[in-house]
């Protein structure tokens, strides 16, 4: 027993009951936004937001998943996109310099958050209005944040998932 009465399997009992809770947190999430995404016509605009989902399930308490790093590296990402289509077409290498230069950004401004990198390509591909940043940048990241603080309450005092 450790020094709080608990055997050896109650941590193992609490691991797999947060594993069981990121695993469906993520599958709950990542359906409603698929559903969502899929209504809107851009269902490839989700991918950076699922991958974020994957990160704050698995992991809410590491610092990509903290709400700085999520909210601006989204915001990073899709500014840079759309400026950088604003002044040059779309191109491989448009969309490799967006990507180069917001991983500066973002590590610069202590939001670096990976899954929001992937952002240039969509806007590259979409070649979507100034709009974007609202829909589905902000509104995702915002969503995705509130998620990463409620699991990280949820398993405040409880055991953590496996490292």
């Amino acid at each position: 027993m450790d020094g709080h009465g608990r055997t050896d399997g109650g941590d193992r009992f609490g691991t797999a009951a947060a594993i069981l809770v990121a695993a469906l947190s993520a599958a709950a999430a990542v359906f409603i936004l698929h559903r969502v995404a899929a209504g809107s016509g851009m269902a490839l605009a989700a991918f950076p937001f699922i991958t974020t989902l994957v990160l704050v399930c698995g992991a809410p308490a590491s610092a990509p998943a903290g709400t700085r790093a999520i909210l601006g590296g989204h915001l990073i990402c899709g500014v840079v996109a759309l400026g950088g289509l604003a002044l040059l077409p779309p191109s491989d290498v448009g969309t490799a310099v967006a990507v180069g230069l917001a991983v500066a950004l973002m590590l610069a401004t202590r939001c670096f958050h990976p899954p929001a990198g992937i952002t240039p390509l969509i806007v590259a591909q979409f070649n979507p209005g100034w709009d974007f940043l609202i829909w589905p940048v902000l509104t995702g990241a915002l969503a995705a944040a509130m998620l990463a603080r409620a699991l990280e309450r949820l398993r405040a005092g409880r055991p953590q998932l496996p490292r």
